[in-house]
């Protein structure tokens, strides 16, 4: 159930709204689809068929992102 919450907050405006939808873990697209009941196989943006599952490896690049977020956190 989890994955399937999304949460949206459009700007000038300060409500929060829970959708229920699914979030690719690839390219970070959110969409709700039009049977909410039905699992899709594939991402509709990127078409990765393992949008349920976290990445495990990394490019250089991203790895240098990631490091940046956390040495910016401290």
């Amino acid at each position: 159930m989890e994955d399937r919450v999304i949460s949206m907050k459009k700007e000038g405006f300060g409500v929060n709204v829970l959708i229920l939808g699914h979030r690719c873990h690839r390219c970070k697209h959110a969409w709700v689809p039009r049977d909410i009941s039905e699992i899709p196989e594939i991402c509709p943006k990127c078409k990765s068929p393992y949008w349920k599952k976290p990445k495990t490896r990394f490019t250089k690049k991203e790895l240098k992102k990631m490091n940046k977020k956390k040495e910016s956190k401290k």
